[in-house]
């Protein structure tokens, strides 16, 4: 039977994956029958993607990848780009689905001058934005620093609205309850997992258990 793996990349660990996941699941794809999702945090710049490429060896003829948009496929420039897509559907005989360009490509189908003329653009549009943003990042970045130094305010990084002790006694309830990881978990509640496994630590620590009901129970105490 083939599978869908929907595959979600953050550039680094201060991106929230928040928005990926809500497209996947108003798309029906996360928590659908026969559907894996593999969350990367990886700078689309880099040739190598060590859970991207786990993913793409065990997949089988026949098996589709979606992604949101065809940056998540960045592989250093529009050729590298447009060549990993086409060994996808002619060699490795998968289909591609990338959501917010609309590309929807057949395992085994050879991708047309059109196909691959707007694949281009939009890789090469995908840049630009990118750039435009990593720009405002690092003058907004300046600004607040400069505002932040002046009025003795600390400078860090606000944690997600996801990220309450609500939400985490909800996330540590769904792994017990339904025996999963804390990936799955994470994506289930928004909780961002990063944060989620620090929290965990500091618990882990703060009690001297690492038993994931325990730690439960007494934090349900608590409350």
């Amino acid at each position: 039977m083939s599978k869908t793996y929907c595959y979600i990349r953050i550039s680094t660990d201060k991106q929230e994956y928040d928005r990926q996941i809500q497209i996947f699941k108003d798309k029906s794809y996360i928590n659908g029958v026969n559907c894996e999702y593999i969350e990367e945090t990886f700078t689309g710049t880099k040739t190598k993607r060590p859970k991207f490429d786990e993913m793409i060896n065990k997949m089988e003829k026949g098996d589709t990848l979606i992604c949101e948009s065809l940056s998540r496929l960045s592989r250093g420039g529009v050729i590298k780009t447009l060549d990993l897509i086409t060994d996808f559907i002619q060699k490795k005989q998968i289909n591609v689905t990338i959501l917010k360009e609309g590309f929807y490509l057949q395992a085994g189908e050879k991708p047309d001058a059109n196909t691959n003329l707007l694949l281009g653009i939009f890789s090469v549009l995908g840049q630009f934005e990118r750039d435009l943003i990593s720009e405002r990042t690092k003058e907004g970045l300046k600004a607040v620093k400069k505002n932040g130094s002046k009025s003795g305010q600390p400078i860090g990084r606000k944690r997600s609205e996801w990220a309450n002790k609500e939400n985490f006694i909800k996330t540590l309830e769904y792994m017990v309850n339904n025996s999963v990881g804390q990936l799955k978990a994470t994506l289930f509640t928004h909780y961002p997992k990063d944060t989620f496994q620090r929290d965990l630590q500091k618990l882990y620590k703060k009690y001297n258990t690492k038993d994931y009901e325990k730690i439960l129970l007494i934090i349900k105490g608590e409350n």
